[in-house]
């Protein structure tokens, strides 16, 4: 018999295995060949200047009254003009704009004093002015002066220098120059950034309600009797953190940039034609006193109640939004404005929703397994073993709870120490979105007081917990036993 040679093919798939990597090293070096090479012809398209001497050039040198009136045109804005009247510069069509004296001032003075440096002839740049920028929509201002001579000054694109600057050219002067991006940024500017918004200044312990409009989920807080509470669509305490917070965020709203008159805009482009959200401060009236260094009272003024309301628009690239405030449009940026965008009734729910404490509570009335209770408090004032009335450290009189069962008196201590947990008792979790309760409720807790009826009611939910309905609303959960260890 012959012999049987097996055929080895592991040199032949170790040689295919060799060939595919060659390949694939032969086409990474071609894509690393094309970006190279293309990388090269984007940096030879760019401006070959010739360096001068590295020194500033005066190109403009006066005095900011010389300045008379000068024409922005900033790119992607409508173009305008101000003129001088007397110190002040104003709008030329529209007198009654109202101007930032400081923004206006670092204008004149860069229009009237301004150095650069020279780097050549716009003839000597590979590309000319269209490669540096300075042609098509650039950036450019108008100055007029009282001499009755004017110039156009024109900024391009960045320079790629060491220290950053600007191509820059002046009418009438075939020079090219290097100027710092500082004064673009004096300069460009829409008119509407020109005008300073006005404060919202309103102090926020005047605010007694607010009031969210939105088609998803409108709510409204309101402030009665002392008491922080949300009244629609449903009655339920409000967090007192998350209100202070509230309160807090409401004291640092600033609107950031004037973008123009509602009734001279097309409301659509700013997400403001029909507004997703509108959110209302409602204020108390209040009185404005002003007094003299001496302490006497120069003069009052009453401030009728009122209403501030903001309509919210559309995202500015993530860090704000278009606002209608007051007839006018507004830049607001999410640092100091962006809790009015965000703000949910569900942000305000109390997770410990008996709010009322003890000295302002009138009655409270207890349902379990069929029976009642009715709890009834008095507040009476401490007297002191001399018979005196006892005072607090602001020299108030002190007040001790007497309370009545079912018309009979009892221990108020052991009642305040069972009133104190129920008022300590908290949402341990949140209830499945929709959750209604049915059936009897474990327990019923019926509380009245000064500005605020509340109904607590606690009904099976497993093993372990019980649903907690506010006002027959049910949104969290507690343990069934710190229900049950309230003795009252």
């Amino acid at each position: 018999m012959q012999p049987v040679h097996k055929k080895n093919t592991k040199p032949n798939r170790r040689r295919l295995i060799l060939i595919l990597i060659l390949c694939l090293i032969m086409i990474l070096a071609a894509l690393l060949f094309w970006f190279y090479f293309k990388g090269k012809h984007a940096q030879s398209t760019l401006p070959e200047v010739k360096a001068a001497e590295d020194q500033q050039i005066t190109l403009i040198g006066k005095a900011p009254e010389d300045l008379m009136a000068f024409e922005v045109f900033p790119p992607g804005h409508a173009s305008y003009r101000l003129v001088r009247e007397g110190d002040l510069f104003q709008v030329a069509d529209s007198p009654e704009f109202s101007l930032n004296a400081y923004m206006i001032e670092q204008m004149a003075e860069d229009l009237t004093s301004l150095s650069a440096e020279k780097i050549g002839l716009i003839e000597e740049v590979t590309g000319g002015a269209e490669a540096l920028g300075l042609v098509g929509e650039h950036f450019r201002v108008i100055a007029e002066y009282s001499d009755h001579s004017s110039l156009t000054l024109s900024f391009g694109n960045a320079a790629y220098t060491e220290i950053p600057t600007d191509y820059f050219m002046l009418s009438g002067d075939s020079s090219v120059y290097l100027v710092s991006p500082q004064i673009r940024s004096n300069l460009d500017f829409p008119l509407g950034a020109l005008s300073p918004p006005p404060r919202i200044d309103f102090s926020s312990d005047l605010l007694t309600s607010l009031q969210v409009t939105e088609e998803e989920a409108p709510f409204t807080l309101e402030l009665t009797g002392g008491f922080w509470q949300l009244t629609s669509p449903l009655k339920h305490p409000a967090d007192l953190g998350a209100v202070a917070t509230l309160i807090n965020d409401i004291g640092d709203m600033r609107l950031a940039v004037y973008v123009g008159e509602a009734e001279e805009l097309s409301l659509s482009d700013y997400g403001l034609a029909r507004p997703a959200r509108e959110v209302a401060f409602h204020l108390a009236e209040s009185l404005i006193t002003t007094y003299a260094e001496d302490g006497q009272l120069m003069d009052s003024q009453e401030v009728a109640a009122q209403s501030l309301r903001f309509a919210v628009g559309d995202d500015i690239d993530r860090v704000g939004f278009y606002c209608l405030y007051q007839g006018a449009v507004y830049q607001a940026s999410y640092a100091s404005m962006g809790f009015i965008t965000t703000l949910q009734l569900t942000d305000l729910l109390a997770k410990k929703p008996v709010v009322i404490p003890i000295n302002q509570l009138l009655a409270l009335a207890v349902e379990e397994a069929g029976e009642k209770r009715l709890y009834q408090v008095e507040l009476t004032e401490r007297i002191e073993q001399n018979n005196e009335i006892a005072l607090d450290e602001q020299g108030q009189p002190l007040y001790d709870p007497w309370i009545m069962l079912d018309g009979v008196e009892i221990d108020s201590e052991a009642f305040v120490l069972e009133y104190l947990k129920l008022m300590d008792l908290s949402g341990q979790g949140r209830l499945p979105e929709g959750f209604s309760p049915s059936g009897s409720p474990l327990k019923r807790f019926s509380f009245s007081a000064e500005g605020m009826a509340l109904e607590l009611a606690f009904y099976p939910y497993d093993a372990l917990h019980a649903a907690m309905a506010v006002n027959g609303q049910a949104f969290w959960y507690v343990n069934t036993q710190s229900v049950e260890d309230i003795a009252l």
